[in-house]
Formats: C-alpha cells, sequence, structure tokens
C-alpha cells in the first residue's frame, strides 16, 4: 500500500476502511477496495481524512483483514468459532454454552511479537452459545507473509482459545429452610436455580425443601448421591444464624470439604465440598438476590467436572469483586 494525498488518489482503491467517528457516531464512511471519485475528497477531508493508503499490494504482504483472519483460524480451538473481519478485527465465540478455557501464556507469548493482538475473556469464564470469548486482528494494515506464517504456526500448535461443554446432566437442588417447608416463605431459590443451568443447556431434575434440621439435609443429601445425582445444590442456611445448619449437614455426610467460605463478594459464605466424585455446593442466599456471585463463577467450573481445589479458591481473592 502507499499513502498519498486525496486529491492524488482518485481512481484509486483504498487500502482500508475510512471510519466517520463523532459524539454518539461510529460508522464506515467508505469501506476498504472502494475507488475513490473527485466527489469523495471534501467527505475525506470532513471526517479528517487529508490523505489515504492505496492498494499497492506487494506479493509478501498480508492485509489486516485476511491476517485477522488467518489468525482467527488458527485461534480457535474446540467449541470455537469465528466471524467475518469487522475493521480489521475478527471475533471469535462459542459454538456450545460451558467453560472458557485460555491458554494464557500463549496469549501473552502472541502480544509480545510486534503487530499482533489476541484479547479474550478470562480463562474459566462460563460462557452461553454464541457468546463473544475473544478477539485477534494486526496494528498495521499489513504484515509480511514470513511473520504471518510464523504467528500461524505457534497458534495452531496451540489452539489458545476452547469451550469445554457441560459434562454433568442430572443435577438437584435441596432447599433448606423450615419457614419455607412451614410455607410461611414462598421458595425462591428453585427458578433462580433453573434460570442459572438453562443457560448452560441444562435442566434442575428435582428440587425439595426440608426444614433447618442437620440430620434431615444430611439425609437427603445422601438419598440424591444414591439416585445418582451429579451436582447436588444445597440452598440457604449458609450464614451464621443459630438456625444456618446447612454447612454443619454437609459435613456429616463424610463429604471433603474444600472450603467453607472463599475471598469472592457475593457469595463469600458458599460451601464447596466432594462426596465420592459427587459435587456439593451450599449456596448462600445472595444466589437469589444478586445478578453475579461466586456462584456463577464456580458453576461453570463444576459442570466441565474440573475438581476445584482448596488453591484455586484463595486465588480468586484477586479479582473477587464482582
Amino acid at each position: 500500500m502507499k499513502k498519498v494525498k486525496v486529491e492524488n488518489a482518485i481512481g484509486k482503491q483504498l487500502a482500508h476502511d475510512v471510519i466517520r467517528c463523532g459524539p454518539g457516531v461510529k460508522s464506515i464512511l467508505f469501506k476498504r477496495g472502494h475507488v475513490i471519485t473527485a466527489a469523495d475528497i471534501e467527505r475525506l477531508k470532513d471526517v479528517g481524512n487529508y490523505s489515504v493508503y492505496i492498494t499497492e499490494k506487494k506479493e509478501k504482504d498480508v492485509h489486516e483483514d485476511e491476517a485477522a483472519t488467518r489468525m482467527a483460524s488458527a485461534s480457535a480451538g474446540e467449541n470455537v468459532s469465528y466471524a467475518k473481519p469487522n475493521n480489521g478485527m475478527v471475533g471469535l465465540f462459542a459454538k456450545t454454552p460451558g467453560l472458557l478455557k485460555v491458554k494464557e501464556d500463549v496469549i501473552k507469548r502472541m502480544n509480545l511479537i510486534d503487530d499482533f493482538v489476541v484479547s479474550t475473556k478470562p480463562s474459566n469464564t462460563g460462557v452461553k452459545k454464541g457468546e463473544f470469548v475473544g478477539a485477534v486482528k494486526i496494528i498495521p494494515l499489513t504484515v509480511d507473509e514470513n511473520r504471518m506464517k510464523k504467528v500461524e504456526k505457534i497458534l495452531r500448535s496451540n489452539k489458545p482459545i476452547q469451550v469445554a461443554p457441560p459434562k454433568l446432566n442430572k443435577i438437584g437442588a435441596i432447599v433448606t429452610g423450615t419457614e419455607v417447608h412451614e410455607g410461611r416463605v414462598k421458595d425462591a431459590f428453585e427458578p433462580a436455580l433453573r434460570e442459572k443451568l438453562v443457560g448452560y443447556g441444562l435442566k434442575l431434575r428435582r428440587a425439595v425443601v426440608v426444614p433447618d434440621d442437620e440430620e434431615k439435609i444430611k439425609e437427603k443429601i445422601l438419598t440424591f448421591k444414591k439416585m445418582g445425582y451429579e451436582l447436588i445444590l444445597v440452598t440457604s442456611g449458609m450464614a451464621v444464624d443459630a438456625g444456618d445448619v446447612t454447612p454443619a449437614a454437609i459435613r456429616k455426610t463424610g463429604a471433603e470439604v474444600i472450603s467453607r467460605g472463599i475471598p469472592v463478594f457475593p457469595g463469600s459464605m458458599i460451601m464447596v465440598a466432594y462426596l465420592g466424585g459427587t459435587a456439593i455446593l451450599g449456596l448462600p442466599a445472595c444466589v437469589i438476590t444478586d445478578k453475579r456471585t461466586s456462584f456463577d463463577l464456580l458453576l461453570p467450573r463444576v459442570l466441565a467436572k474440573e475438581k476445584i481445589t482448596r488453591t484455586e479458591l484463595a486465588k480468586m481473592g484477586h479479582g473477587g469483586l464482582l
């Protein structure tokens, strides 16, 4: 490509999109490939383009749209698709709901290479089908073909952006609370949980209500375990009031408690445990009232059958304010 004054660009093809920007306005004035006419000169100057790049492509140059498309193709791993280029950027999208997995070392390595950019949502983020998970582009309008091939090789051999779909299907909920069991208060947990799961293409198979009684909660958990439930959600009773016995009931099942409480707000009172490979989550009341809590961070990992460790939970303090 070659930079020329707009008056000298008449009859030539634009090598890049010309963007019109202003308060509340961002649109394409002329797209790449547009053949500039005399009538375009004043319009180009109106948006601050007194010079433009015209197509004068060398054999070894790769245009930004092609470069970004090739980067996206090489980056997209399992269950990740990509769109057409837009202003030299190509977006990557989840083909299925699940857990976004990003190879952070590869992303860092790519972004240390001059002119190439890869950006993603954080690894271990729960994503819905069709959700925007990453983007790639080059900074200049073109890059050398040999450099492009080296970048492609790194990305293709690592496939740094993937989505792990849910591997659990049989999910049950035990709603605790004597006031709910006696009909004094209408249960709000079950609909909240159903809404969370539907985003991952899953259903809550069964929900039962039990009073704040350690033995009854414990027995219901063990019953769900015998019935083959792969994830047991035990709701409410997770604070420190006299009637909050859910954590003690979970411990009484013999489950391995990974953590009672994590450094995430809202949702610090959550409990993470495993009973013979079956995940048990003790959920605090904020799951009902707050749009995003610790439950939203942990659920996609549990659904992907990743066993969560105490060390990983401790690290969540960095970025734990939701």
